[in-house]
């Protein structure tokens, strides 16, 4: 049984299907200068590092985790 791997990379519409926005904003999203995390452009196509991806994404789960603490408190 072959064992599963995380990719290293993602393109635009793996990106759209993970944060579940349409392709579109997902090409919106890595265009913008204000592009939270790395898309690599090589010739026509966009790679986004997982590595890099993955730590704004937990960078936003923390945030959510800060507000609702200082909401308990």
């Amino acid at each position: 049984m072959e064992e599963y791997k995380e990719p290293k990379f993602y393109n635009v519409e793996q990106l759209s299907s993970i944060l579940g926005i349409s392709r579109s904003k997902a090409y919106e999203l890595v265009s913008s200068s204000d592009c939270p995390f790395v898309a690599l452009k090589i010739g026509k196509r966009v790679c986004i590092p997982a590595n890099s991806f993955y730590k704004w994404y937990e960078s936003l789960v923390q945030d959510t985790n800060t507000e609702k603490e200082d909401t308990t408190e």
